[in-house]
């Protein structure tokens, strides 16, 4: 007995997936390094508030004042 002719099958275009959950985060991005640093506790409360009232990060108001810092000249 004969077999029937096998139809190819053509297979749907699968979309991208889209990635489910927060963004990647910055300890995981290879393009930040983490650092280090001390400061007084008072100015470190006050910060704190401040970026909690203006909803903002403490890493971005950082790395804003050290880019501000490096455009001044030497």
């Amino acid at each position: 007995m004969a077999k029937a002719p096998v139809k190819a099958v053509k297979k749907a275009a699968v979309p991208a997936k889209k990635t489910v959950g927060r963004p990647r985060a910055k300890h995981s991005d290879p393009a930040y390094k983490q650092m280090s640093v001390y400061i007084h506790q008072d100015v470190r409360n006050k910060v704190k508030a401040r970026l909690f009232e203006q909803g903002g990060e403490f890493s971005a108001l950082v790395e804003s004042l050290l880019r501000d810092w490096l455009k001044k000249p030497q």
